[in-house]
């Protein structure tokens, strides 16, 4: 067996994690101790100040990076609650760091000199003086700094717990007999267990909420999962409230006039009244449109009024309820002949993802070699991850080592129940001028449907691995000097478009073809099962045919016009919350019922009450608070980058090495607004994603 190209991290065993931080945190203060101790105001430069601990942040990134994933990846909640005491230990670290008082004067005396510096160490050191001015140091009373740090220690401590709660969500279960669970495939149903008297325990979990919003025939059975689903967390809501109030109070503090005006400096957005304006308009142009989308399930409700129908209350009005939208959904892609469950027989979840990581390994002119399970030993961390070693076969760099890609696809207990790509080794450049190379983690918590015992995905599953494959392929083709400017530590606007612009290929004919196989040819077992359920029917097509192909893209337009709605009601209470006129009037703010506001406008369709919204909003507590509008950025640019460069051909090896080579391989060492518009050879307008869902 031929050995492997670099080494595999290995996963730390439990009761280790905290220890190996610890001993990390204490070597990183020991050498800023020694450069504050040593190095006077008029001798402080990149090299004396900043070198010394971006090189320790480089060396020992892979530990960091590894327990990192493991609060999203383990299956064991002990390892999870080490991460989080990690993180908690790394957060007091910042707070001391910020409060030295030596080490600032030192660092904002080395800003001013970046003679000399290659180009992505002065970047850095100009941003970080930025941002050291930016936050008041240098020119902030002592009280005020005390205050500033210590609030956002606080703040920083109820994410954790607002996160923590969702993560460990359990809902414990619903009751309802088989017959309250109509609809359902019997073997769905079956796979429920039964109470004493008879009734199927449904645990509170997002995939059953999601099957019994579309499947469930009976109305009251989708109004009493979705009440129950909706009113969950109630304990996030108070904690959501006071972070919103002190992340405002901690921005006026430095002089902002909210704390999404205090966020602009990491975010591509020219101001926050430019972003509203943007909200504000897009609103004004989809909104229309979405109403008459929005008609037919209007009128399909009324239909079903009129024929007594046990799927809606025939004795309420004729409003679209939240737990009718799915089901009314579903029913009118019935009508419109979009199967979804036909479709998603043609996508087997071992060879679709197989198929797709081929394809898009191709265009890059990449190969993937599994790596075999006995050399995996110790380095995974669930035995459903699969890990391929990355060479490049371009002419330039044929047979070169890329890095590792790791695939965790499916929800397990405890796992992370998002979908994300996670930076499991950051590449950067030694001081002896060799690099590692990077490992990156398609992490997906999918629960595909079981048919003839074969696992399938959703086309919704399909546009998700694009979309987190571009995050991915950061990860991979970034090459930068510093670990802290590697694969998507971009703004987010810039690494949302990257996967934004991926997901165009979840919706081209040629491939989804090339993707796709119906799961009876994959194996005799299951051909022979669904000979034996269907004896009078010849074999289905092996590849998805292409009236599938047709409706899923002519329903396209509808979905994105629904998708930027929602992108806006989200947007619009991210704003709402994060750029208020004043503290007063966030104080005097109903978070709830504005989020509730903002769903009828652009949904069209009233929450319902008691519904917490925000109390799953994790994007909120997770760094992307004042930022949520990069995603309707995000599908500005993806959509600007794919027309511009991918539609002519799609497949095109050139296309795909300007993509690597002028947008990828920079990492966060470049002004992203800047690469952009070199690619583009103009700045970004709407005018791409409006023409995209049929706006002029």
């Amino acid at each position: 067996m031929a050995p492997l190209p670099q080494a595999l991290l290995r996963v730390p065993t439990k009761g280790n994690l905290i220890p190996v931080r610890k001993a990390q945190i204490a070597k990183r203060q020991e050498i800023l101790q020694h450069i504050i101790d040593t190095v006077d105001v008029d001798q402080a430069s990149f090299e004396t100040v900043y070198e010394p601990v971006l090189r320790y942040d480089d060396m020992v990134s892979d530990d960091v990076d590894m327990i990192a994933m493991l609060r999203y990846g383990s299956q064991d909640a002990e390892v999870q609650a080490e991460v989080v005491e990690c993180s908690k230990l790394w957060s007091e670290h910042n707070v001391w760091v910020d409060s030295q008082e030596q080490l600032i004067r030192l660092k904002l005396a080395a800003g001013g000199k970046t003679d000399g510096l290659d180009p992505e160490s002065k970047r850095l050191l100009i941003r970080r003086t930025e941002w050291l001015r930016h936050i008041g140091y240098g020119d902030i009373e002592a009280e005020t700094k005390a205050a500033f740090l210590s609030t956002r220690k606080q703040i920083s401590k109820l994410c954790e717990e607002f996160n923590r709660n969702i993560r460990l969500y359990d809902g414990g279960h619903l009751l309802f007999s088989d017959a309250e669970l109509k609809g359902l495939k019997e073997g769905v149903i079956e796979a429920y267990e039964k109470d004493e008297v008879g009734k199927r325990r449904v645990p509170m979990k997002q995939a059953n909420y999601i099957r019994i919003m579309r499947e469930a025939t009976i109305f009251t059975t989708r109004k009493t999962f979705h009440e129950a689903w909706a009113a969950r967390l109630p304990e996030n809501v108070a904690i959501f409230r006071e972070a919103i109030l002190l992340r405002d109070e901690n921005a006026r503090r430095m002089g902002y006039k909210s704390d999404a005006d205090f966020n602009l400096f990491s975010r591509m957005a020219k101001s926050t009244e430019w972003v509203e304006d943007l909200l504000t308009d897009l609103g004004n142009k989809l909104i229309g449109p979405g109403k008459v989308l929005f008609k037919e399930m209007e009128d399909l409700k009324r239909r079903l009024m009129e024929e007594n129908s046990e799927a809606v209350d025939v004795g309420s009005d004729t409003a679209v309820q939240p737990w009718e939208r799915f089901y009314l959904a579903t029913l009118l892609e019935r009508e419109k002949r979009i199967d979804q469950k036909a479709i998603s027989a043609y996508f087997p979840f071992k060879e679709t993802s197989a198929a797709i990581l081929r394809n898009i390994s191709s265009y890059l002119q990449l190969r993937l070699e599994p790596v075999a399970k006995e050399d995996l030993e110790g380095c995974i961390w669930s035995h459903d991850v699969d890990v391929w070693a990355v060479w490049d076969e371009g002419e330039e760099e044929n047979g070169q080592f890329v890095g590792y890609f790791y695939a965790d696809l499916l929800d397990r207990e405890n796992k992370y129940k998002h979908n994300q790509t996670v930076e499991l080794q950051a590449s950067y450049l030694r001081e002896d001028g060799t690099r590692p190379l990077p490992a990156g983690i398609l992490m997906c918590c999918f629960s595909p449907e079981v048919v003839d015992g074969c696992k399938v995905l959703k086309h919704e599953n399909i546009i998700t691995i694009y979309h987190e494959l571009g995050h991915a392929l950061q990860v991979l083709l970034s090459r930068t000097k510093w670990s802290t400017y590697h694969g998507y530590n971009v703004a987010i606007e810039f690494s949302e478009g990257i996967g934004t612009a991926m997901e165009n290929y979840a919706w081209l004919k040629e491939e989804l073809q090339n993707i796709s196989c119906h799961y009876v040819y994959t194996d005799d077992t299951y051909m022979q099962l669904w000979q034996k359920n269907n004896p009078d029917k010849p074999l289905p097509p092996r590849p998805l045919p292409d009236g599938l192909i047709e409706e899923l893209i002519n329903d396209r337009k509808k979905r994105r016009i629904e998708s930027y709605l929602k992108q806006l009601s989200d947007a619009g209470f991210d704003m709402a919350v994060h750029n208020p006129k004043s503290h007063e009037d966030l104080e005097e703010l109903d978070e709830t019922k504005i989020y509730h506001d903002l769903k009828e406008m652009y949904m069209f369709i009233r929450p319902t009450v008691p519904s917490y919204t925000q109390a799953d909003f994790s994007h909120l507590m997770s760094g992307y608070n004042s930022g949520y509008y990069s995603y309707i950025c995000s599908n500005i640019f993806g959509e600007e980058i794919y027309q511009s460069n991918f539609a002519a051909d799609p497949t095109s090896k050139t296309a795909w090495k300007r993509f690597r080579r002028e947008l990828l391989q920079y990492g966060g060492s470049c002004d992203q607004t800047e690469l952009l518009e070199e690619f583009l050879g103009r700045p970004p307008t709407t005018a791409a994603l409006l023409k995209s869902v049929g706006i002029e």
